[in-house]
């Protein structure tokens, strides 16, 4: 970067097509095309929300963030009461939301001369959350009732998109609305494969089943593997079972031809299959506010440690995080919250942040090695807590510091240790 804080990249012989782009853990996509000479503003601590293109080819991907971001807002509103509506005001109620961006979708081409690629773009980002939203709200009911009774009660144009869909489109491979929607669509063809309830008891046939069917439809290598390693991820994560890993894992190998993808999901189920209850947790290094280095097995001197995760890339999620640990804390004193910092090289900043927000020193430390323990302990999202005891046993390994169940589990666990003791 120069004196301004910009950067100036200039790509030989561009190949049409959608770039991403990311500040971990955030990322983004702009479509170049020939000719294009675009200027990137954003703030990296509101990565999406602050980002804005100028110059040429602005105009097509300023469409594109807009209509992520709104995407997100009502993605948010579904998730809060629209998946309780009816199936035929839900579909009114996303057909108006969709015609309103269609019509915004034509102002963007009466303004501005786009290319047939960046006219599809634009619409299609429109287009697959749309679709998208359908196959959330259809999956979102089926542990509410049988499947062939909401069925009947299902609008006869309510999947009618589902048969002009192109499952290799090699231009919208790296669209955020189009993969999502893939994954959704095929998530769902496992309810359609259930002749009674989705159940729990059918998690690995229905986790191979969905494997086998991106594979016998998806003949676009990255498309087919991207779909396949994203599928297996969110199994792995799920499972409770090394076994049942292992089958959906084995399976995920045969069929999957990214090695590199391969080596990874291995190295995944590893880690997690060392990160069951009543196992040691891995011991790391850490860095104290001090700047000395401790092990994370001499931290457990209660019943009970809860450790949760941080990074300074979000401030509203640091700020709620240790906000809730602070209530928890004085409701559970025999519980230690210890916050652990994820940032890599940011010791300075780390200290100077967490002494201005006053936290407890005492429990705040940071990772030595933070990418290696972020990879062995699979921290893979942000609210995250590993609960464990004195002699450092996991007893939960991935409750959620948000949930309205994690208050529950500690007072089960902390009953459950009152009685050991």
């Amino acid at each position: 970067m120069d004196k301004n804080n910009r950067f100036l990249h200039k790509i030989e012989n561009l190949k049409n097509g959608l770039y991403s782009f990311k500040h971990s853990p955030e990322s983004q996509i702009i479509l170049l095309e020939e000719g294009d000479s675009t200027l990137i503003r954003l703030n990296t601590l509101e990565f999406d929300e602050s980002l804005v293109f100028t110059g040429i080819g602005a105009g097509k991907n300023n469409f594109l963030i807009e209509m992520f971001l709104q995407n997100e807002i009502e993605r948010e509103r579904l998730n809060r009461n629209g998946f309780r509506q009816t199936p035929s005001f839900f579909k009114e109620n996303q057909d108006s939301l969709l015609n309103i961006k269609l019509a915004t979708f034509e102002k963007l081409i009466s303004k501005h001369t786009l290319s047939d690629l960046a006219k599809k773009m634009t619409q299609a980002s429109v287009i697959f959350d749309y679709y998208m939203r359908h196959e959330l709200y259809y999956n979102s009911h089926h542990q509410l009732r049988k499947i062939d009774d909401f069925d009947s009660g299902l609008p006869a144009s309510f999947f009618s998109y589902r048969n002009q869909i192109d499952f290799n489109d090699d231009e919208l491979k790296r669209l955020y609305s189009y993969n999502w929607f893939l994954n959704c669509y095929f998530t769902n063809a496992i309810l359609s494969n259930c002749s009674t309830d989705f159940t729990q008891t059918d998690q690995v046939a229905n986790a191979v089943y969905k494997l086998n069917i991106i594979d016998s439809i998806v003949k676009h290598t990255y498309i087919k593997n991207s779909l396949l390693r994203r599928s297996t991820i969110n199994f792995l994560l799920d499972s409770k079972n090394n076994k049942e890993s292992n089958i959906v894992l084995e399976h995920y190998l045969s069929i999957s031809s990214n090695k590199r993808s391969q080596k990874e999901l291995i190295r995944l189920s590893r880690y997690i299959s060392k990160l069951r209850p009543n196992n040691i947790i891995p011991d790391q290094d850490l860095i104290s506010s001090k700047g000395e280095t401790v092990r994370l097995s001499s931290l457990f001197n209660k019943p009970i440690t809860a450790l949760y995760f941080w990074s300074m890339e979000s401030k509203e999620h640091y700020v709620k995080a240790h906000k809730k640990a602070r209530h928890l804390n004085t409701i559970y004193p025999n519980i230690d919250f210890i916050a652990v910092n994820i940032d890599a090289e940011q010791t300075k900043n780390w200290l100077k942040t967490i002494k201005r927000h006053r936290y407890n020193l005492e429990n705040e430390y940071e990772f030595k090695y933070p990418k290696c323990s972020s990879e062995e302990l699979v921290i893979h999202y942000r609210n995250k807590v590993f609960l464990v005891d004195q002699d450092g046993k996991i007893i939960n390994p991935s409750t959620d510091l948000f949930a309205s169940i994690f208050e529950k589990q500690l007072m089960q666990y902390t009953q459950l240790a009152s009685l050991e003791h």
